[in-house]
């Protein structure tokens, strides 16, 4: 019976998941303001066989975890992308450079599909990344998320946006808060598409799946009109496979 605590430490959110034989125990996120409740949550936890971090979050909140894990005696694998692992080959020109968050989600599509993908995470940034049908991670973008370009625009003009229901999306809007909100959905759900342009025209044949994931999907789903299929929390998904792999070498 393998336990796994999968933590993936981001920007502005830290999401967890306790496993045991594959099965999610329990799940929550934390808002990274907030990181000192954490102790607190994972007190009622058995100590687990392999704890695994996907961190891309500041230097502080990386001490803050690491002291967090004392409460146990397992040691903390913190990811680092590879050249090539569980079935997939890191084609980064550093491939270490990698996020360890995108290295994970490209894991967990690759143990799902074992086919062509495009691996959407919105966050912080929300990122585009490709897979091919050999498993090779071709490479991706990192782009504002709709929450990051809203706030710059409301932090560098006089527009209020601060209220939804100031503002709703339009094709061809007549009003600027509604042209600023529809440009940003064009912005994110545009990027998405074009690379899916590209990808067919690089590798001759159209990519086959799409998996979107992360906190700000919401804001995109109602506007995403090509097959695609929601995790929720595909990164932490990719941290367990990488975990059983890691386990199962070092038997």
């Amino acid at each position: 019976m393998l336990s796994v605590l999968a933590v993936d430490s981001g920007n502005s959110f830290l999401k967890w998941s306790y496993f045991i034989n594959n099965q999610r125990i329990f799940y929550n996120k934390i808002h990274n303001q907030d990181i000192e409740n954490l102790p607190e949550e994972w007190d009622s936890l058995k100590q687990p066989d392999v704890i695994i971090v996907a961190h891309v979050a500041s230097n502080t909140i990386y001490n803050k975890l690491s002291s967090f894990f004392d409460i146990w005696n397992t040691r903390p694998i913190w990811v680092t992308a590879t050249s090539g692992q569980c079935g997939v080959t890191n084609n980064y020109e550093n491939p270490g450079q990698l996020g360890s968050d995108r290295w994970a989600a490209l894991i967990a599509a690759w143990n799902k599909y074992h086919e062509s993908c495009l691996v959407i995470n919105v966050g912080t940034a929300m990122t585009v990344d490709a897979l091919s049908n050999q498993g090779v991670f071709l490479g991706g973008i990192i782009v504002p998320s709709s929450y990051i370009l809203l706030n710059s625009i409301q932090s560098n003009t006089q527009i209020d946006l601060c209220h939804k229901d100031n503002y709703r999306y339009e094709v061809f809007p007549i009003n600027t808060v509604n042209a600023i909100y529809s440009g940003v959905i064009h912005s994110c759900v545009g990027s998405i598409e074009r690379i899916m342009r590209l990808f067919n025209l690089q590798q001759g044949y159209a990519v086959k799946n799409c998996i979107v994931s992360g906190g700000g999907v919401a804001d995109l789903l109602p506007y995403i009109d090509f097959n695609h299929t929601v995790i929720d929390n595909v990164v932490l998904d990719g941290l367990l496979i990488l975990a059983k792999d890691i386990q199962s070498n070092n038997m």
